[in-house]
């Protein structure tokens, strides 16, 4: 990716910003790195920006950060979601044992992504459960506790 590239994407996420400030409405960042260009981390970028605006808030989409990168959004005040992904590797387990259930968010990521027992299929919103189940199993926790939280956390951070 282009130096100017990323300068007008960082110019463009500042205005997104101050348009959530301004009107009132949470963030949702979808942050990718670019997996051929390992000097450039996306997610660090991300957080050297929210720095200078405390008072934003989200969640970030289909985390797939470092364990730092997950502390540093939460003491923004920025759920992290999870997809699929957490049902094939266990690259996720520690930041998820380490999240607060009320900082937890789960999706599909539909149609990609499709979590274990589904994998190689197209993924399916109701999918979203082996998601949960997974979610559950690492925290050592009920099913109906992680979806009574999730859906609690999707109301805060949303207002609705």
């Amino acid at each position: 990716m282009e130096a100017g590239s990323i300068e007008k994407q960082k110019k463009a996420f500042i205005e997104q910003i101050e348009l959530a400030n301004e009107i009132n409405k949470p963030l949702m960042l979808h942050i990718r790195n670019n997996p051929k260009d390992k000097k450039i981390d996306a997610y660090v970028d991300v957080l050297e920006i929210l720095k200078k605006y405390s008072k934003v808030k989200g969640n970030v989409h289909f985390f797939a950060g470092s364990i730092e990168n997950a502390k540093d959004f939460l003491n923004y005040g920025f759920t992290l979601s999870f997809t699929g992904v957490i049902t094939f590797t266990h690259d996720y387990d520690e930041i998820i044992k380490n999240t607060p259930l009320d900082m937890i968010m789960s999706e599909t990521d539909s149609p990609y992504v499709a979590p274990v027992p589904y994998r190689g299929k197209r993924n399916e919103p109701s999918y979203v459960k082996e998601v949960v189940k997974k979610i559950a199993l690492i925290k050592n926790l009920p099913e109906e506790e992680i979806t009574k939280a999730i859906i609690a956390n999707a109301k805060r951070v949303f207002r609705i």
